[in-house]
């Protein structure tokens, strides 16, 4: 299980809300929500309060689970890229159906959205948003199997915000349209 540090003084909160770089050698602090640990200068989206512990070292807030930031990367350790993109990939196969975009990406996984396009695309062999479109066409093709819902609620439920699309997507990929893939799955059983 996950330990934390302390809470953060008003003194240090006021440091991370102002990236105050002069604290960077004092503590770092860690995002319970992300397992993510910054500098107190870290540019990255203010968490909220009550998520943020302190450590006075990275290696201590290591041991307990974080992770250190893409982004401000204290004492300069980097997280190697294959793990980066694994940690990218766990979180778009549990969110693939909602609209994400690379700078949401980015500043979720503290790192430029150039440089997260460019490694993920090198480590994957495809773009992010490619691959998130391959996880929603998977699931699209298990509940055409295997429900009764319409293409609408299907392509709605999967993340597409047109059937239209979903449907021009399907078919690119799969050479039928949606519901001509459901009537084959059907009667070749």
């Amino acid at each position: 299980m996950m330990k934390c540090g302390t809470m953060p003084t008003d003194e240090e909160w006021l440091a991370i809300t102002t990236n105050d770089v002069t604290y960077n050698e004092r503590f770092v602090y860690a995002v319970r929500s992300t397992k993510i640990c910054c500098k107190p200068s870290c540019t990255s989206r203010l968490p909220h309060r009550d998520k943020v512990c302190i450590f006075s070292s990275l290696e201590l807030a290591m041991e307990q689970g974080f992770r250190p930031c893409k982004r401000c990367r204290p004492a300069n350790l980097k997280l190697p890229n294959e793990e980066w993109v694994s940690l990218i990939n766990d979180y778009l196969e549990t969110h693939y159906m909602y609209e994400l975009t690379l700078d949401m990406l980015a500043e979720r996984f503290h790192g430029s959205k150039f440089h997260l396009h460019r490694i993920y695309k090198e480590i994957m062999g495809v773009t992010p948003a490619k691959y998130m479109q391959q996880l929603r066409l998977i699931e699209a093709k298990r509940l055409l199997e295997e429900t009764t819902l319409t293409i609408n609620d299907i392509a709605e439920r999967v993340g597409f915000h047109s059937s239209a699309y979903f449907i021009a997507v399907f078919k690119a990929q799969e050479q039928l349209t949606p519901k001509q893939y459901q009537l084959k799955v059907r009667n070749d059983r």
